[in-house]
């Protein structure tokens, strides 16, 4: 994240005043010598007297109304829900002045790559939809997009675009305009493996825009029709995009958004937000070739206390349902969901039967909780004892992951009628966690944990089982940190306490309290506090860290072989015969490692019984 120098700082307020900067939001008047405003925070603009005073000589403003203060930064920064350096970003492009980041020439370097890459993206989106739009080679694409019923206006508002045949197209002309190769291999645009071989060809194409409008990625619909292409390519991660941290259609849904009066409704498909857009649903998005993330349920919430959820009616798309359920609940984030009856997904629907249809069909939604108990209760037989303890153990998971107790009271409550079991009884079942319902996971829908929420044995994944272990064991940390790495983690928690072992090793920290200091995250925090006084952490068998060592050293080669395996099928045909060789050689090699330590997992696991 760039530091800003201070020159840049009061150069945009020597340009910019107080008055000037909320003026270009809401009005402002003059009285008594001040200048005054209606707090667009506490009151949206609605008060009858205005309370939000503007200091112009100081350059600070304070609400007497709802305690609000600060200056142009935090202004903007709330009003656009911008993080500092994008505000300074705004209101430096606003004033005319020349951002100065305080670094070295390497720092300096990449803001002057990133700024390249900017201009790139951007200037691609246009040429993929003048290719769209203006050109023969573009006619297949013009002809599926009226097949699919999209309009001209959508077309325009997502700026999408066709990439033409050719393997090395995209790499020749972008040369021919003076773009570098070393900036080339850095864009996403062309495989990673094969460069220059360009990703995007016969393809419909979707720029992704960040919230600020600058184009930053493209994602890519197969109109080839041959075998063996994936339906869809996306971007990997560059210096300006990261997939975790940003969705297909937020920029589009951003005025709807910032108006206050809607949710943000999260859909599967790249299709299924257009469709949603061209049915005046315009506040829909879609995560970008992969799961939902708890990033971006941080992102969106910026935007939107709720978030509802309209998956795709298939197993897959149910599954989806209930892992963003379970993020979103954990974060406190109200959540709807949807479920459509006249087709699979929203661009089915508009394909078929249109816009009127799909607004309609979309309008019903029921809460996160009624979903899962509805969904639920279909699987279970609760007239039977055995059947409502499967059906708690299968809800457990999202009552353990509310934040607010009066929230999972109130399930609570509901759940007691519906099981006519007292909520006492329901209670000491979701306090017994790990001991009656066991495991990681219930029906595929993922344990989640909150600041305010007791330890849950049940809810602890491998990987932070590792890292509590070492926490417990610190001195352990400095070997075992040669076979798990930070990348090695997938789980947030785990991640953190990772980082907190790093420095105190680092910093020769021994004390338990100072180590706990070094946690700043709640959560985090409570956990490995509550580990130290539990004896499966601070008496456990070093046996039992090696085995979750291994296990994770596990799902990364298996990992390793999927991508593998996934860039054999996807691109054997533009790979020559070495390639193909040593990419089976490795995969070989993968498998071999793969069986040998399953085995060996398999026996010492029995070796133990």
């Amino acid at each position: 994240m760039p530091r800003y120098t201070d020159s840049t700082i009061n150069a945009i307020k020597s340009r910019l005043t107080m008055k000037d900067v909320v003026n270009s939001y809401i009005p402002v008047v003059s009285r008594g010598g001040r200048f005054w405003a209606k707090c667009p925070f506490h009151g949206g603009g609605n008060e009858r007297t205005p309370s939000f005073s503007i200091n112009d000589k100081d350059g600070f403003y304070h609400c007497f109304g709802c305690g609000e203060s600060g200056d142009m930064f935090t202004f903007v920064m709330k009003m656009e829900h911008l993080t500092f350096p994008e505000a300074v970003e705004h209101l430096a492009q606003k004033a005319g002045v020349e951002l100065e980041v305080t670094s070295g020439k390497t720092e300096k370097k990449d803001r002057s790559e990133i700024d390249a890459l900017y201009d790139l993206n951007q200037r691609l989106q246009g040429t993929f939809h003048y290719l769209l739009m203006s050109s023969d080679e573009g006619k297949r694409a013009r002809e599926y997009l009226e097949r699919r019923h999209v309009s001209s206006e959508m077309i325009e508002r997502f700026q999408l675009g066709y990439a033409p045949k050719g393997s090395f197209w995209l790499h020749d002309f972008l040369i021919s305009k003076g773009y570098s190769d070393d900036l080339l291999r850095k864009s996403g645009l062309f495989s990673q493996n094969s460069y220059p071989y360009s990703l995007f060809q016969e393809r419909l194409v979707f720029p992704v825009r960040s919230r600020q409008g600058r184009t930053i990625a493209f994602s890519g619909r197969d109109l080839s029709g041959r075998e063996n292409v994936p339906k869809y390519v996306n971007s990997p991660d560059t210096p300006v995009y990261s997939k975790r941290h940003n969705f297909f259609g937020l920029y589009e849904a951003l005025d709807t958004l910032k108006k206050g009066d809607s949710p943000a409704l999260l859909v599967e498909g790249n299709f299924d937000v257009v469709s949603m857009h061209q049915a005046g649903i315009t506040y829909a998005v879609a995560s970008l070739g992969t799961a939902f993330t708890e990033e971006q349920a941080d992102l969106i919430s910026r935007y939107a206390s709720r978030v509802d959820l309209m998956f795709d009616s298939d197993e897959a798309g149910q599954k989806s349902t209930d892992k963003a359920i379970m993020i979103l609940q954990g974060k406190g984030i109200e959540c709807n969901v949807h479920r459509l009856s006249k087709g699979k997904d929203a661009s089915e629907i508009l394909e078929k039967m249109g816009e009127e249809a799909l607004r309609n069909d979309f309008a019903p939604s029921e809460t996160a909780f009624s979903y899962l108990v509805n969904k639920e209760r279909v699987k279970y037989n609760i007239r039977t004892p055995r059947g409502k303890s499967d059906f708690l153990k299968a809800i457990s998971p999202f009552l353990m992951g509310t934040r607010s107790s009066v929230e999972r009271d109130s399930y609570i409550s509901s759940l007691s009628v519906l099981l006519s079991v007292p909520e006492e009884t329901i209670r000491e079942d979701l306090e017994a966690g790990g001991d009656r319902f066991g495991g990681e996971e219930a029906d595929g829908i993922v344990a989640g944990n909150s600041p305010d929420m007791k330890f849950n044995r049940a809810s602890v994944s491998i990987d932070l089982y590792a890292m509590l272990f070492i926490a417990n064991h610190r001195n352990l940390f400095r070997q075992y940190r040669q076979r798990i790495s930070f990348g090695d983690l997938r789980d947030t928690e785990a991640q953190i306490i990772y980082m907190a072992l790093e420095n105190a090793m680092r910093n020769d920290i021994t004390s338990s309290e100072l180590f706990l200091s070094l946690i700043s995250d709640e959560r985090a925090r409570n956990d490995v506090a509550t580990s130290f006084e539990l004896d499966e952490y601070r008496n456990g068998k070093v046996s039992a860290l090696d085995e979750a060592a291994d296990r994770i050293a596990l799902r990364g080669m298996e990992d390793q072989r999927a991508v593998l395996s996934n860039q054999l099928r996807s691109f054997s045909d533009s790979l020559d015969p070495d390639q193909i060789r040593e990419a089976l050689e490795r995969k070989a090699e993968l498998d071999r490692d793969i069986a040998a330590m399953r085995a060996d997992l398999f026996r010492r696991t029995r070796s133990e019984e």
